[in-house]
């Protein structure tokens, strides 16, 4: 084992700063009791962060960012069992016991210092061992953009193997085209919808049946002649969930069938246009969601491993992480783009 040295590089989040700063003198930091230290192996850039810097929702704390991370443990705090030096972990972004914030507020990379790093410490019980031979870039999605997608799909849509529903999912990125994966993979009808042609070309490519563009819902949706079971809106803006709403299959007439449902995935400070009205007719359920569980974490990393799921990855330097933030801002981004601080800063993205 290399010795740990007492700097390093980190992409920090200041308010007001609509970049990160790279500190490349920033304290490597110590693990406490039941604390673990990683060196970072792997750091998915998602959706999330450019929502954060925005201060969209006011927050005034300085911290690395970066909460899809995966890393090699190296160092061991007080009290710590079951984690072996060497070994790759998969990091679950909530810490155990945060106090006064909502948990995902006060989490790795969103509050805490996170992922965009060369080292990070975390809780031992947020560690979940990678799969043997899963590259580090692939095993970071499992840390958010799929156990995000996982938990949308199974836990909270219920879809199992065997399916015959039909699923849309709204929005082809960095999550939506995992969860796409997910649905074929249980054997529903999915359709995909993004005004994209790079994404809605993915789309087919990983399955879908339908890749249809934003004036094709429209019309369809108008017209009676789209409807399905479960919409999952990775986007959650007024236009999505107004396509939501006129998709589902409402059966107003049978209220022995079981409710149709939206399924809120996006990040968004829109106001979603909704009446109890229209829902308690059409016997529709709008259900959000947010990340998931520990135990999301460990199918997710088996889905991976399995070869299931097979996400679309690119892999940037940490002096790049701005670029990377930039691209989803412009929407530019097919499939997920993953900071390997190992990765030599003069190679191109």
């Amino acid at each position: 084992m290399l010795a740990i040295p007492t700097k390093m590089r980190a992409a920090v989040y200041t308010p007001g700063d609509l970049n990160l700063v790279i500190n490349t003198a920033f304290p490597v930091p110590k693990p406490s009791q039941g604390q673990v230290l990683l060196k970072v192996a792997a750091c998915g850039v998602c959706q999330s962060d450019p929502f954060v810097i925005s201060n969209t929702l006011i927050d005034n704390r300085t911290f690395i960012m970066g909460h899809e991370t995966v890393g090699i443990a190296v160092q061991l705090g007080l009290n710590v069992e079951g984690i072996r030096l060497g070994t790759l972990y998969a990091v679950h972004a909530i810490v155990p016991c945060a106090k006064g914030l909502p948990p995902i507020l006060e989490s790795d990379g969103i509050g805490m210092n996170g992922g965009y790093a060369d080292y990070v410490v975390v809780n031992q019980r947020q560690l979940v061992p990678v799969p043997e031979g899963l590259a580090p870039e692939i095993a970071a999605l499992a840390c958010d953009s799929l156990l995000t997608a996982f938990n949308a799909i199974h836990n909270v849509a219920g879809l199992r193997p065997g399916t015959t529903q039909r699923v849309l999912i709204y929005g082809i990125g960095g999550l939506g085209h995992q969860a796409l994966q997910i649905a074929k993979s249980y054997g529903a009808t999915v359709f995909a919808v993004d005004y994209k042609h790079e994404a809605r070309k993915l789309a087919l490519q990983l399955g879908a049946d339908r890749a249809l563009t934003l004036a094709e819902v429209a019309s369809e949706t108008a017209a009676g002649t789209l409807n399905v079971d479960i919409f999952v809106d990775v986007v959650s803006n007024e236009q999505s969930f107004g396509f939501a709403k006129a998709a589902v299959r409402a059966d107003a007439l049978n209220f022995t069938a079981p409710p149709v449902k939206i399924v809120v995935v996006g990040v968004s400070t829109e106001n979603l246009p909704l009446n109890s009205a229209e829902i308690l007719v059409s016997n529709i359920q709008v259900l959000p969601t947010l990340y998931g569980s520990l135990d999301d974490l460990k199918s997710s990393l088996d889905l991976l491993a399995r070869g299931v799921v097979k996400p679309v990855v690119h892999t940037v330097p940490l002096e790049s992480v701005n670029d990377a933030l930039n691209g989803l801002r412009a929407s530019s981004i097919l499939g997920r783009t993953v900071v390997v601080p190992s990765m030599d800063s003069k190679r191109n993205i």
